[in-house]
Parts: C-alpha cells; sequence; structure tokens
C-alpha cells in the first residue's frame, strides 16, 4: 500500500509558521493555495481512482485530459506528444507558456503508475487528518496536482505573465518505451531549452531538496563456454559460461562497489547446456 502525506497541508502549515520570513507575494500565494485546497483534494481523488498503469494506454489519456483541462484554464498551451502503436505506450502531455522575462522554467511530473488494471484495486481513502492512500498518489499524481495548484495560484495572482513554462507530464515513467530516441527525443529537446528543472516526484523530506538524481540503463552480459560432461568442469574442459559470468559479475561488485553514488544490481541469470550464460 502506498501511502501519501499530505504534502501541500504540512508543507503550507510549516511556511505559515514562519510566515514573518516571508515576502508579501509569498504570504499571498499560500492563502491563495489554502483557498483552492478542497478542489485541489478533488481533483487528487479523480486521478487517483483512473488507473494509469504505464501499459493502460487509455487510462494514462484518461488521466492526461484530466490535467489538460485544468492547465487550459490557466493559460497554458496543451499538446499531446503521441507514439507509434508498436512502442505501446500512451504518449506525453505538454503544457506550455511562453514569455519574455526570467527563467525559462520546465517543471516535471508523470502520468503512469506501476498498478495495472489487473492488479487489487486501491481506491483514494483518506485514512487519517495527514495520510491518505490509492494508487499512484505518492508516485506521482499527488506531485502532478501540487503543481497544477502552483500555477493556479500563480495566474490568479497574475505571477505567470510574461513568464516561460514548460510542464512537462511523462506516460511511460515507470517503464519507459522502446526506442528511446522516440520515447525521449522531443522531452530532451524542450529540456535543451530551458534553465531550470524541477521535478515533483515524492520527497524524502521537507528539509532538503535533492539537486540531482542518478541516471538509470539496462544491460546484458553474454559468456559463452566449451560444451563438456560435468566430470572435466575443474579440469581441461575449463569452468563453463556460468562460473565464468559469476566470476565477471562478482569482478564488478569488487571493483567498482565503492565508486560515489554507483549501483548495479543482477536481475535475473541464466545458464544452460547451449553452454551460454546470459544476465
Amino acid at each position: 500500500m502506498k501511502k501519501c502525506f499530505l504534502f501541500c497541508l504540512i508543507t503550507f502549515s510549516f511556511l505559515m509558521s514562519h510566515a514573518q520570513s516571508l515576502q508579501p507575494i509569498e504570504q499571498k500565494l499560500i492563502k491563495k493555495i489554502e483557498e483552492h485546497y478542497p478542489a485541489m483534494m478533488e481533483l487528487l481523488k479523480n486521478s487517483v481512482n483512473i488507473n494509469s498503469g504505464t501499459f493502460n494506454i487509455n487510462g494514462v489519456k484518461a488521466v492526461g485530459q484530466l490535467y489538460s483541462k485544468e492547465l487550459e484554464k490557466l493559460g497554458f498551451n496543451m499538446e499531446w506528444i503521441s507514439m507509434p502503436d508498436s512502442i505501446k505506450r500512451a504518449g506525453h502531455l505538454v503544457a506550455t507558456r511562453k514569455g519574455n522575462k526570467g527563467k525559462k522554467i520546465l517543471l516535471l511530473g508523470h502520468l503512469d503508475t506501476v498498478f495495472e488494471p489487473d492488479m487489487p484495486s486501491n481506491p483514494f481513502t483518506v485514512l487519517n487528518d495527514s495520510t491518505i492512500t490509492g494508487q499512484g498518489i505518492n508516485d506521482m499524481k499527488g506531485g502532478d496536482v501540487i503543481i497544477i495548484a502552483a500555477m493556479k495560484a500563480m495566474h490568479e495572482l497574475n505571477l505567470l505573465n510574461n513568464a516561460t513554462i514548460t510542464i512537462y507530464m511523462t506516460g511511460d515513467e515507470e517503464n519507459a518505451g522502446e526506442p528511446r530516441s522516440i520515447t525521449r527525443g522531443d522531452f530532451i529537446e524542450r529540456a535543451k531549452q530551458h534553465d531550470i528543472v524541477l521535478a515533483f516526484e515524492g520527497a524524502a523530506g521537507f528539509n532538503t531538496i535533492a539537486t540531482a538524481r542518478r541516471g538509470a540503463s539496462s544491460w546484458e552480459l553474454t559468456v559463452e563456454g566449451k560444451q563438456g560432461h560435468s566430470s572435466g568442469v575443474f579440469g581441461a574442459a575449463g569452468y563453463g559460461a556460468i562460473y565464468e559470468a559469476a566470476r565477471i559479475v562478482n569482478s564488478f561488485r569488487e571493483t567498482l562497489s565503492k565508486e560515489p553514488y554507483l549501483t548495479f544490481n543482477p536481475g535475473i541469470f541464466i545458464g544452460g547446456v547451449r553452454s551460454k550464460c546470459q544476465f
């Protein structure tokens, strides 16, 4: 069960306790966001109750349409970046406002979750006055709604005038489609056009901000060996492909395990009588 603390409520309460250190415009923003709190909670509930597992193309698009309606009201131009049918992904939601003042800002979210339609239902549920639960509520529909809430407050205070802001919500963050040149091509090109990027996925706490994230990749190691009877595995026939693959992977661990910020984890190890081992 995934839980999401009401980041908006707790953060705003924290800010209110430090209100004297805030600028007047910041205090006005807090007030606006508090006014919109019930409506934003309803938006969160509606989006959480739409199953949008990465492979549920219609569900991902439905969440995109829900958010698109909200952002369009705030003066954003809306686009849907479609994917070829062969990739089996829904596509991405992009909202833009173009101005001529200040830094160019890119705000990141994603529409999909790890919960597919055939998994047990976990609808939006209020557990207590500070905790709610539901499919994808923390990863990351809560963050998506926070983006919309912030834009709504800024719009009503005329703070979006002449601002350049792109909101990019991908539809396959949990399981990116291949080839990446297509599923991430538009995303990368737009990112290059901005000065600052802020991502709104689940926070580890309220007193820190992550300024970088590790990259992710997948790789495959294939080792081939001379086929022979098991009686000769420690003799002239050699150790075989499986032992050799294990030696190589363990060498990775011995050599690289102390490298800062680097982790890697063997996923599937397959070996057999065809004298080939794959990782």
